[in-house]
């Protein structure tokens, strides 16, 4: 029997030469004289073992400033290989926008390429000698021409270069340059920390309107090189602006008439200077109550050595309101429109501080109804406090409703009257108007008064039922039968309610009140609730059909990230244009010491006649009420 082992141990010597000599072989052959096929292009009748090559090959990006008169690129171009015996050419061409598009499109880059006639490759012809293995091109070109150029386009611009020779191979992957050129030049722009939503509340409004200079490189200014002016102009084509602007933010704004404001004249920049401010000057007498669109872009005035941001900017002018419309503690209000054309608002604390306004917007402190000596006095107890009053003209007379409580002491609270002359007091207080433990009703707070058919009549309680009862033609103390009972005392709704307000539209009676939490700061759940009847005393229910005796409801406002437990709203006020308004008190979220402060806002209607307000939150600010 043939011996398998011993004839695998003598071939496996001559199988290895013989892989040994292929694997050369490939080697060779990978590494013959014909780069041409590969990364080498040329001619390739001319095989030789020199090549060519761009030293700086690649992107290369460098910065000017753009006031200088020269800059200079040297670019170097190798020849890799032996001696010659003849003198090799080659030069530099341009890029095509065929080549740069496939570039940007693989790279994600917008470059665009620099006009040939703003720079210069010299020599425009490389020669190599026996002697020469570089030739240095300088590409040379004017900062300040490239500025105007981009001034015009606003483009990211690139000199972009091959090297080709017809008698020598170029190493592909090294054969390309690009120069992306950065002018850094002083660049004028409308601040975007710029607040463009104009109040104008004032016969004349001055907005000023912040411009500044940086560095096309740097984010922060670096000072202006020269002394130039700039202005703020309104576009050509402004009303094809405000109708574009409208269809993409679906808004109804109008353009700002002409005649209603003045832009200020040339911004002026010295050296160094890095911001200035323009102004525009508003009229409030042009405008109505609605929302305008002024669109402003910046122009230089006949300096070329500065940029100008041209991007339009838009500024929303209205007369608004910002909210609060009272910045400090002032809760509970409620407001009247008294006889000298003036509105009066009333609140919780101290002695009860009056505020005084004619547009229910600006509102000035003006004292309080009562001081320490002729404040109430009856059923002294500590701790006893002043709370939520209701303020209405009866008969001639200001008539104070208010709350005589003890907090925690449900038992201890009871509703007073006090009169006066005039909204400003000095009030006169008459005493108990509703004992709540003579009546039956604990926690006898949050009075309010409404008047139906001739008859006058007080809605009040707190998370213990909302009562009613008649009071007598003077409004200064319950009617009664002869036996001492109140001629009227019904429950309309049930114990999750307080701070009743009684409005009446279209054939319905809409009654509001506030549940929850109402005094826990950022911890407080309270908000405003509304339900209706065709009657005054009832049944009120919620848009479902929900009795409020059963605690159903229908969500008037609710709290925001802005504004906390807004409630206890005042009667609703209608202004000249027949809109309803709400005022009512709420915490601020980043200011909860300030206490409960006082909001304005309109109240909606939908389409079935349930009130809202937009969002059911509270607003940051909006149209202001119209009193002619």
């Amino acid at each position: 029997m043939m011996n398998y082992k011993l004839i695998k141990e003598s071939l496996a010597p001559g199988i290895r030469c013989f892989i040994y000599l292929l694997v050369g072989i490939i080697l060779f052959e990978s590494c013959g004289s014909d780069n041409s096929k590969n990364e080498f292009t040329g001619n390739e009748g001319n095989t030789t073992n020199q090549y060519l090559l761009l030293q700086q090959s690649g992107l290369s990006k460098i910065t000017v400033t753009g006031n200088e008169k020269e800059y200079r690129f040297i670019l170097t171009v190798k020849k890799i290989g032996g001696k010659i015996d003849f003198e090799l050419g080659a030069k530099l061409e341009t890029w095509n926008e065929e080549q740069l598009a496939i570039y940007n499109d693989r790279q994600k880059t917008s470059y665009k390429l620099l006009p040939t006639s703003l720079y210069s490759c010299t020599p425009g012809d490389i020669v190599f000698d026996q002697s020469t293995n570089q030739v240095d091109v300088e590409i040379k070109f004017d900062p300040s021409k490239i500025f105007s150029e981009l001034k015009k386009t606003n483009a990211q611009y690139v000199i972009a270069l091959k090297l080709k020779s017809d008698i020598i191979k170029v190493k592909e992957s090294e054969s390309d340059m690009l120069l992306s050129l950065f002018v850094d030049y002083p660049k004028v722009s409308l601040s975007p920390s710029n607040v463009y939503q104009v109040s104008v509340n004032k016969d004349d409004t001055n907005v000023k309107i912040m411009t500044s200079l940086s560095s096309q490189l740097n984010d922060e200014s670096i000072g202006s090189w020269c002394d130039f002016d700039c202005k703020l102009i309104l576009p050509n084509n402004a009303e094809e602006l405000v109708a574009a602007y409208n269809q993409l933010n679906k808004t109804d704004y109008e353009l700002l008439p002409q005649n209603s404001y003045q832009l200020g004249g040339e911004i002026h920049y010295n050296v160094g200077d890095s911001q200035m401010e323009g102004m525009i000057s508003i009229r409030r007498e042009k405008l109505t109550v609605k929302y305008y669109l002024l669109p402003l872009q910046l122009i230089g005035t006949g300096n070329n050595n500065v940029m100008y941001d041209d991007v339009v900017h838009y500024m929303v002018i209205s007369r608004s309101y910002q909210n609060p419309i009272i910045d400090q503690s002032a809760a509970d209000p409620t407001v009247i429109l008294a006889n000298d054309g003036y509105f009066y608002l009333y609140a919780t604390g101290g002695n009860v501080p009056v505020y005084r306004s004619k547009d229910l917007v600006e509102w000035k402190y003006i004292g309080s109804a009562f001081t320490a000596q002729t404040r109430p006095s009856w059923e002294p107890m500590k701790g006893r406090a002043i709370w939520a009053p209701e303020i209405r003209y009866i008969k001639d007379k200001y008539v104070l409703y208010y709350s005589w409580a003890v907090w925690g002491k449900q038992d201890e609270c009871h509703i007073g009257v006090a009169t006066a002359d005039s909204p400003e007091g000095p009030f006169v207080d008459h005493g108990c108007l509703i004992n709540g433990k003579e009546i039956g009703v604990r926690n006898s707070i949050d009075q309010f008064y409404v008047e139906e058919d001739g008859k006058k009549y007080m809605f009040w309680g707190s998370f213990n039922g909302i009562y009613a009862t008649e009071l007598t033609d003077d409004g200064l103390a319950v009617k009664r039968n002869t036996d001492g009972t109140p001629v009227l005392l019904k429950k309309v709704c049930g114990a999750k309610f307080e701070a009743t307000n009684i409005y009446k539209r279209g054939g319905y009676f809409y009654l509001f009140a506030s549940i929850g939490s109402c005094c826990d700061g950022l911890n407080s759940t309270y908000r405003v609730v509304v339900g209706r009847s065709k009657n005054l005393l009832g049944p009120y229910v919620d848009d479902k059909g929900g009795d409020m005796l059963q605690n159903n409801f229908k969500l008037v406002v609710n709290k925001n990230n802005t504004w906390v437990g807004p409630g206890h709203n005042s009667i609703l006020i209608k202004d000249d244009e027949g809109t309803e308004w709400m005022i009512y008190h709420s915490y601020k979220a980043d200011a909860v010491a300030d206490g409960r402060v006082v909001l304005l806002d309109r109240l909606r209607w939908d389409e079935n006649g349930w009130p809202y307000i937009k969002g059911l939150e509270p607003s940051n600010s909006g149209l202001i009420p119209v009193f002619k």
